[in-house]
């Protein structure tokens, strides 16, 4: 039998007949064993696992690294060694005749920077022989307690483990080249390094761009990988694999998963893929976006950790399924086991059903994901029956491949996205701005959103769903990065767009069974071909330049040498992701900039309205009020002291334009003037802005209206504004207004009557009179 192999440990039948089911990580043979017309249904369930031989287990450590020091942009977690190798680091006794298994790949992510940045890591794990002559006494008694092992007819080994840490998910990429320098440390001599090979990804390699958005490194005349520029969307950035989500567990499975996620269930994924395991828990974060799941969260769990199963709250962890060899889950846990396609709700099956989700978009969102599922398992039928293509073509076909798959990703994630979409649709309407000087509890969940109101809004059979969501720590967390700044505005944002788009859908009826719209503007999620390009970057392997000449290198293990590495300062992957990742808009600039989503919209907006001469002069126009208010912050710069007035007289223009008819389409206007009253402390003209914006028909994005409400609470409110002149003058003439205007209404009442009643006389005046002006009677 293999050692720390698959293999199968345990078999039991069951008669589901009578309602028996397979047990937990058990996999059931579809096929009866009863073959006659009469009699109960039997089937065969069987159990797979790791063959475990004798072993000691020890804590994982770090034996080499490159670079060899921290770098301030990018410094080595602490905890990387217990999740490259999350069972342990191990010594183990084999039999001579054992074959050395397959090198297994495995990924993880780690939240760094208290949680605001992630990191993602590849790791290959495979086992390397230990001399007897290097173990000590102790440890050879542990590995065979009877005395019995004989040199020559065991073997000791020891696991391993190549990582590469990168603030990216390619995760692909990165498999292969692992891969490839394992297999240079298990196959005879080479002129190059494998620590040239390291430092060359990390140094020579340039991370795609616009300007170069393929790059293609050749390792050997067999091996190349590839990397394309990942796609500009405004969602978060995560290592979720939709695609295997959809496949392992399905669509009622994922509907399951879906409702335990929204409701903050306990969840224990758990698989023996630890790659699949690490993609579907990062779906299954994902799917439930704009919430951002605000409990332990570890998609890929240490064996040392697991006491957090334990904790008395929520949570979302993975582990590898040999966790049951060693101990069972607590009842109130819901196992979602990927290898047999299961959900185990256990104690919690009274708190959870699919029956809680919304009717309506739970239908749509199962219809497509069925198709989905359907396409998703033709596609890998047909890959699996075509023969690989090794012409000259296969470069494009890598790339055409990845794109592909990528279009694919997000087909699946806009299905979550429509229906996310479609249970909040309005939900801005019960956003609560801050509109008086705060006072304790000015930043409480229920002053900032009218919970009940909104609750009471959704249809009747859903009140027990979302009052279940309403009470989730995600909730309220969504509910305070939509009334602030945060670092989620520029989704937030999106996503506010994505309620109108639903809306607008289901109000002229264009939803088809399916979930999509029939025009083509309706996708949520669409790539950005506008500068897509195929422009490849191809990039030789690395030379032995600096090494002496005719020397080979031979490896006995994965043993790495410091001083053959070619250090230089990073430029690639490392910096390169650190100025992506901080793209977007300063949130402490008083220069509101567009997110890169608005840009896209007001470009779409243009082209749309390019072809009317009238909608393109108010466009024009609108413009031109654009640019003003985003050069007004350097304008008020220059005369701090007159900034008050100025900010009032910005104001005044934004009320003439409102009166003359013209509405601004562009929010960066107000947001503009929202950061500067914040900035300049004049939150009493931030709340007529917001009130102004409202009456213009504009609703305030995540952006807007972040950026008003740290205006009105971080500003200094002018003192005892309940009993300032201004406010009691301001009311005597709001009340002598409204009087001047019900009278005004009244005497147009008054004087349309009088116009009726002489238009009745008249036309009785004239059934009296004949034509030739006598009277008929």
């Amino acid at each position: 039998m293999p050692c720390s192999a698959l293999v199968v440990t345990e078999i039991v039948v069951i008669c589901t007949s009578k309602g028996e089911m397979p047990p937990h990580a058990f996999c059931m043979i579809n096929k009866n064993l009863n073959k006659g017309l009469v009699g109960a249904d039997i089937f065969i369930c069987y159990k797979k696992s790791v063959n475990r031989p004798n072993l000691i287990t020890y804590k994982p450590g770090i034996l080499s690294r490159y670079p060899h020091q921290d770098q301030d942009s990018f410094p080595l977690p602490m905890s990387v060694p217990l999740f490259c190798l999350p069972m342990g680091a191990t010594l183990e006794l084999w039999p001579e005749s054992t074959s050395q298994p397959d090198p297994v790949f495995s990924t993880f992510v780690l939240t760094v920077s208290d949680a605001a940045q992630k990191v993602y890591g590849s790791a290959v794990t495979f086992y390397e022989r230990v001399p007897p002559d290097k173990l000590t006494p102790e440890q050879l008694k542990k590995l065979d307690p009877g005395g019995q092992g004989d040199v020559t007819t065991f073997t000791y080994n020891t696991n391993k483990c190549i990582c590469l840490l990168s603030r990216w998910p390619f995760f692909d990429t990165f498999e292969k080249f692992l891969i490839f320098i394992y297999r240079m440390s298990c196959e005879g001599s080479h002129s190059v390094p494998i620590e040239r090979y390291i430092s060359h990804l990390l140094e020579e390699v340039p991370f795609p761009s616009v300007q170069r958005p393929r790059i293609l490194l050749q390792l050997s005349p067999d091996d190349r990988i590839i990397f394309t520029q990942p796609e500009d969307l405004p969602l978060p950035r995560s290592g979720a694999g939709f695609r295997q989500l959809l496949m392992n567990l399905g669509s009622e499975n994922c509907l399951m998963l879906l409702l335990c996620v929204l409701t903050e269930q306990k969840l224990l994924v758990h698989s023996l893929r630890p790659d699949v395991l690490t993609a579907v828990a990062e779906a299954a974060s994902m799917i439930i976006f704009p919430f951002k799941w605000q409990c332990p969260y570890i998609p890929l769990c240490p064996i040392s950790l697991v006491e957090l199963l334990h904790a008395p709250l929520p949570f979302l962890i993975g582990v590898d399924s040999r966790f049951f060899d060693l101990s069972e889950p607590p009842r109130d846990v819901i196992c979602v086991d990927l290898d047999t396609s299961i959900i185990t709700l256990g104690e919690s099956k009274l708190n959870v059903h699919l029956s809680f989700l919304p009717k309506k978009p739970t239908r749509v969102l199962k219809n497509c994901l069925d198709r989905l599922h359907q396409k998703l398992h033709l596609l890998l039928q047909s890959a699996t029956t075509q023969p690989s293509n090794n012409t000259d073509n296969s470069i494009d076909n890598d790339f055409l491949l990845k794109r592909k798959e990528l279009i694919f990703e997000l087909e699946i994630q806009e299905a979550f996205l429509r229906f996310m979409a479609t249970i909040l649709r309005g939900y801005r309407n019960y956003l609560l701005p801050i509109i008086k000087a705060p006072t304790v509890g000015t930043t409480d969940t229920n002053s900032l959103f009218n919970l009940k109101a909104f609750t009471l809004s959704r249809d009747r059979s859903d009140t027990k769903f979302f009052g279940l969501v309403v009470k989730t720590q995600m909730f309220i967390r969504f509910i305070e990065e939509r009334s602030f700044v945060s670092d989620m505005d520029a989704g937030l944002a999106f996503f506010d767009e994505c309620t109108e788009k639903m809306a607008a859908a289901a109000l002229v009826g264009k939803v088809k069974q399916n979930g999509w719209l029939q025009d083509g503007e309706g996708r949520l999620l669409d790539l950005d071909e506008s500068h897509h390009s195929e422009r490849t970057v191809f990039i030789m392997p690395p030379e032995p330049t600096g090494l002496p000449s005719n020397t080979t290198y031979t490896y006995q293990g994965f043993n790495l040498n410091p001083l053959l590495f070619s250090y230089k300062e990073p430029k690639s992957l490392l910096k390169a992701a650190t100025r992506l990742s901080g793209g977007g808009m300063a949130p402490g600039s008083p220069m509101a900039r567009r997110t890169k989503h608005e840009i896209k919209s007001a470009q779409k907006l243009a082209k749309k309205y390019a072809s009317s001469p009238e909608l393109w002069a108010k466009c024009l126009l609108g413009t031109c009020y654009s640019l003003w208010f985003i050069h007004l912050p350097s304008f008020v710069l220059m005369s701090q002291t007159k900034a008050p007035g100025t900010l009032r007289n910005a104001q005044e223009l934004l009320v003439r334009i409102q009166k003359a008819g013209f509405t601004i389409k562009d929010e960066v206007c107000y947001r503009v003037m929202m950061q500067l009253c914040g900035l300049y402390s004049q939150p009493v003209l931030a709340v007529k802005l917001l009130f102004l914006m409202k009456r213009s028909g504009l609703q305030p994005n995540a952006i807007t209206y972040g950026f008003y409400n740290r205006a009105v609470l971080e500003a200094t409110w002018p003192s005892d504004m309940h009993n300032s002149s201004q406010l009691l003058w301001n009311k005597l003439r709001n009340v002598i207004m409204g009087a001047a205007l019900f009278r005004q209404a009244g005497r147009r009442l008054a004087k349309q009557r009088r116009m009726s009643t002489v238009t009745d006389d008249g036309n009785s005046l004239t059934a009296d009179v004949g034509g030739d002006g006598l009277s008929l009677t």
